[in-house]
Protein backbone atom coordinates (compact mmCIF):
# COMPACT_ATOMS: atom_id res chain seq x y z
CA UNK A 1 0.00 0.00 0.00
CA UNK A 2 1.70 3.17 -1.43
CA UNK A 3 1.60 6.33 0.48
CA UNK A 4 -0.18 4.96 3.55
CA UNK A 5 0.86 6.72 6.67
CA UNK A 6 1.57 3.67 9.15
CA UNK A 7 1.16 5.86 12.84
CA UNK A 8 -2.13 7.02 11.51
CA UNK A 9 -5.09 4.86 13.56
CA UNK A 10 -7.94 5.44 11.05
CA UNK A 11 -5.56 4.16 8.08
CA UNK A 12 -5.93 0.78 9.75
CA UNK A 13 -9.73 0.74 9.59
CA UNK A 14 -9.45 1.17 5.95
CA UNK A 15 -6.64 -0.81 5.06
CA UNK A 16 -8.24 -3.78 6.56
CA UNK A 17 -12.22 -3.17 5.46
CA UNK A 18 -10.25 -2.82 1.71
CA UNK A 19 -8.11 -5.95 2.10
CA UNK A 20 -11.32 -7.61 3.07
CA UNK A 21 -13.34 -6.01 0.48
CA UNK A 22 -11.23 -7.60 -2.10
CA UNK A 23 -10.65 -11.03 -0.50
CA UNK A 24 -14.64 -11.25 -0.57
CA UNK A 25 -14.55 -10.57 -3.94
CA UNK A 26 -12.23 -13.24 -4.72
CA UNK A 27 -13.82 -15.81 -2.59
CA UNK A 28 -17.54 -14.79 -4.58
CA UNK A 29 -15.69 -15.57 -7.90
CA UNK A 30 -14.35 -18.85 -6.62
CA UNK A 31 -17.61 -19.35 -4.51
CA UNK A 32 -19.93 -18.60 -7.57
CA UNK A 33 -20.41 -21.49 -9.74
CA UNK A 34 -21.74 -23.58 -6.42
CA UNK A 35 -24.66 -20.52 -6.21
CA UNK A 36 -23.48 -19.10 -2.80
CA UNK A 37 -20.96 -15.76 -1.45
CA UNK A 38 -18.84 -15.83 1.01
CA UNK A 39 -20.22 -14.69 3.73
CA UNK A 40 -23.02 -17.24 3.16
CA UNK A 41 -20.67 -20.19 2.88
CA UNK A 42 -18.77 -18.88 6.02
CA UNK A 43 -22.24 -18.87 8.18
CA UNK A 44 -22.82 -22.41 6.92
CA UNK A 45 -19.76 -23.69 7.76
CA UNK A 46 -19.49 -22.73 11.02
CA UNK A 47 -23.16 -24.23 11.55
CA UNK A 48 -21.89 -27.34 9.58
CA UNK A 49 -18.84 -27.57 12.59
CA UNK A 50 -22.07 -26.26 15.58
CA UNK A 51 -25.05 -28.33 15.38
CA UNK A 52 -27.79 -26.81 17.21
CA UNK A 53 -26.32 -23.30 18.37
CA UNK A 54 -27.86 -20.73 19.20
CA UNK A 55 -28.30 -17.61 18.15
CA UNK A 56 -26.37 -15.18 20.46
CA UNK A 57 -23.05 -17.90 20.58
CA UNK A 58 -23.36 -17.80 16.59
CA UNK A 59 -23.49 -14.12 16.52
CA UNK A 60 -20.56 -14.21 18.69
CA UNK A 61 -18.21 -16.87 17.28
CA UNK A 62 -18.57 -14.72 13.54
CA UNK A 63 -18.24 -11.65 15.87
CA UNK A 64 -21.81 -10.30 14.06
CA UNK A 65 -24.20 -8.28 15.79
CA UNK A 66 -27.60 -9.68 16.43
CA UNK A 67 -29.22 -7.50 13.98
CA UNK A 68 -26.86 -8.30 10.96
CA UNK A 69 -26.89 -11.84 11.55
CA UNK A 70 -30.51 -12.17 11.68
CA UNK A 71 -30.86 -10.80 8.50
CA UNK A 72 -28.37 -13.47 7.02
CA UNK A 73 -29.87 -15.98 8.68
CA UNK A 74 -33.51 -15.11 7.26
CA UNK A 75 -32.04 -15.32 3.62
CA UNK A 76 -30.55 -18.46 4.38
CA UNK A 77 -33.91 -19.41 5.54
CA UNK A 78 -35.76 -18.04 2.46
CA UNK A 79 -33.14 -20.73 0.62
CA UNK A 80 -33.87 -23.50 2.86
CA UNK A 81 -30.15 -24.04 4.12
CA UNK A 82 -30.99 -23.67 7.75
CA UNK A 83 -33.43 -23.79 9.87
CA UNK A 84 -34.38 -23.03 13.51
CA UNK A 85 -36.48 -25.01 16.15
CA UNK A 86 -36.39 -25.19 19.95
CA UNK A 87 -33.31 -25.40 22.04
CA UNK A 88 -33.09 -26.79 25.55
CA UNK A 89 -34.30 -23.50 26.87
CA UNK A 90 -37.73 -22.84 25.24
CA UNK A 91 -36.88 -19.00 25.11
CA UNK A 92 -33.98 -19.79 23.24
CA UNK A 93 -33.82 -21.24 19.42
CA UNK A 94 -31.30 -23.49 18.05
CA UNK A 95 -29.87 -22.81 14.66
CA UNK A 96 -28.52 -25.74 12.00
CA UNK A 97 -28.33 -26.58 8.50
CA UNK A 98 -30.80 -28.41 6.30
CA UNK A 99 -30.30 -31.26 3.99
CA UNK A 100 -30.11 -28.82 1.00
CA UNK A 101 -27.54 -26.46 3.13
CA UNK A 102 -25.77 -29.44 4.12
CA UNK A 103 -25.22 -29.98 0.14
CA UNK A 104 -24.74 -26.28 -0.31
CA UNK A 105 -21.82 -26.96 1.48
CA UNK A 106 -19.91 -29.50 -0.18
CA UNK A 107 -21.10 -28.64 -3.36
CA UNK A 108 -19.10 -25.11 -2.66
CA UNK A 109 -16.01 -26.58 -0.61
CA UNK A 110 -13.88 -26.69 -3.42
CA UNK A 111 -14.43 -23.26 -5.08
CA UNK A 112 -13.68 -22.12 -0.49
CA UNK A 113 -10.12 -24.64 -0.91
CA UNK A 114 -9.33 -23.00 -4.63
CA UNK A 115 -9.63 -19.51 -3.34
CA UNK A 116 -7.61 -20.54 -0.52
CA UNK A 117 -4.68 -22.13 -1.90
CA UNK A 118 -4.73 -19.15 -4.67
CA UNK A 119 -4.19 -16.24 -2.13
CA UNK A 120 -1.65 -19.18 -0.76
CA UNK A 121 0.26 -19.14 -3.76
CA UNK A 122 0.49 -15.22 -4.05
CA UNK A 123 2.49 -15.18 -0.44
CA UNK A 124 5.49 -16.62 0.69
CA UNK A 125 5.73 -18.66 3.64
CA UNK A 126 7.08 -15.96 6.03
CA UNK A 127 4.27 -13.86 4.49
CA UNK A 128 1.35 -16.34 4.74
CA UNK A 129 2.69 -17.10 8.72
CA UNK A 130 2.95 -13.38 9.13
CA UNK A 131 -0.66 -12.51 7.83
CA UNK A 132 -1.98 -15.11 10.36
CA UNK A 133 0.16 -13.90 13.12
CA UNK A 134 -1.06 -10.36 12.11
CA UNK A 135 -4.64 -10.98 12.05
CA UNK A 136 -4.75 -12.72 15.61
CA UNK A 137 -2.68 -9.91 17.00
CA UNK A 138 -5.82 -7.63 15.82
CA UNK A 139 -8.07 -9.22 17.09
CA UNK A 140 -6.65 -9.49 20.27
CA UNK A 141 -5.68 -5.43 20.10
CA UNK A 142 -9.69 -4.87 19.27
CA UNK A 143 -10.94 -6.84 21.93
CA UNK A 144 -8.57 -5.39 24.44
CA UNK A 145 -9.67 -1.60 23.40
CA UNK A 146 -13.38 -3.14 23.42
CA UNK A 147 -12.72 -4.10 26.92
CA UNK A 148 -11.17 -0.84 27.84
CA UNK A 149 -14.08 1.37 26.55
CA UNK A 150 -16.95 -0.88 28.41
CA UNK A 151 -14.89 -0.20 31.48
CA UNK A 152 -15.42 3.48 31.04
Amino acid sequence: MNGRRTNDPACALAATRRTARLMTQFYDACLSEAGIEAAQFALLMTLDSTEGIGQAALAQMLGMDKTTLSRNLKLLRDKDWVESAPGKDARRRSISLTAEGRARVREARPGWRKAGEELRKGMTEREWAGMWASLEAIHRAVAKAEERRNRR
